[in-house]
């Protein structure tokens, strides 16, 4: 790798640590680090990259856009000549990309053209897929089409949460990188159209993850699943609170028990929700609505008997603009698809 060449890494997630950490530990660190501010941390998988900075003593800009003349200026004064992106909901511009002698690539944890569009990790498992990818990519002005520098390919578990994939997701991006960070910089790193059918997974709500505890099991264990930490979560209303289920699990069917159902699930305070099908949810972490993380045998309000509030069907039309498995598509989805 030629000293003279220098990049930026944009990340404001997470996600991007490892591929960060990976690269400074191998003696080729960024000229320049450009991360969220602190007033967008309630984005899912915020972190802070000050103490990741300071540690490998990285020029750092914290930004919530990145086109603003701050960042613009922040690449000329460090002379970057190419931008890596590892997580960031932001285009960016054109004349940011010409600014940049080598481009920009981004790293996108879908098979490309497959998953365009946000939440790509939720929506993975909300589509029950086996296989999935993460793609890096060269940026161009129109979002996500760029052509394909590579993709990792790799095996999905039947019970992934978002929380698994997440961190998974996290070390292939440092794989990637370290693969092709020198062809990057070089300007000799693989460029391929992306071919196949293009499809763009929506853009999901917090509210997004109201359960319909009469649907199956599996779909709200899925639910369940895919909005995991560092996601809002899905939740169902109880009294009045909202109840997020951080994890869990089915097990087997209740006898007698509703949808929405609370019922015994074992030995103990250990108890379980009714899903539509008879099989039952059994939370093993929540909150109550804003609160700190609890054990559902902590909380005496959960007894054997009670019902979870039944959701308006305007509240559950609202959650199914894009339909997922076991949900049918509300109206208004399908008049704007």
């Amino acid at each position: 790798m030629s000293d003279r060449r220098r990049y930026c890494y944009v990340s404001g997630l997470r996600l991007g640590v490892p591929a960060l950490e990976k690269l400074c530990a191998q003696g080729r660190p960024p000229s320049l680090v450009v991360s969220y501010p602190a007033e967008l941390a309630h984005r899912s998988g915020y972190l802070d990259y000050e103490a990741v900075t300071r540690r490998h003593d990285l020029p750092h800009v914290r930004a919530a856009d990145v086109n603003s003349d701050e960042v613009r200026e922040a690449l000329a004064a460090h002379q970057v000549e190419l931008m890596v992106v590892a997580g960031w909901s932001q285009l960016i511009h054109e004349q940011v990309l010409a600014s940049l002698p080598l481009g920009a690539v981004g790293l996108h944890p879908s098979p490309l053209p497959v998953g365009r569009g946000r939440a790509p990790i939720p929506w993975t498992i909300l589509r029950n897929m086996r296989s999935s990818a993460v793609t890096l990519f060269h940026l161009e002005r129109e979002p996500v089409t760029g052509d394909i520098v590579d993709q990792h390919w790799f095996d999905l578990a039947a019970d992934v949460t978002a929380t698994g994939l997440y961190e998974r997701v996290g070390h292939i991006q440092a794989e990637l990188l370290v693969q092709h960070l020198d062809d990057l910089l070089e300007g000799t790193a693989p460029r391929r159209p992306q071919a196949g059918h293009a499809s763009v997974w929506p853009h999901r709500r917090p509210s997004d993850g109201h359960l319909d505890l009469t649907a199956a099991g599996s779909d709200v264990d899925r639910m369940v699943r895919a909005l995991a930490d560092p996601y809002p979560g899905a939740f169902a209303m109880f009294g009045g609170a909202r109840i997020t289920l951080c994890g869990g699990g089915l097990e087997g069917r209740a006898r007698g028990g509703g949808p929405g159902q609370v019922v015994a699930a074992g030995e103990g305070r250990r108890w379980g929700i009714t899903c539509g099908d008879g099989t039952v949810f059994v939370p093993d972490a929540l909150r109550v609505d804003e609160g700190v993380r609890a054990e559902p045998t902590s909380l005496a309000m959960f007894r054997p008997g009670a019902y979870f509030d039944v959701p308006s069907v305007h509240m559950l039309a609202s959650t199914r603009r894009a339909p997922v498995p076991g949900q049918s598509p509300s109206p208004d989805a399908l008049q704007n698809a």
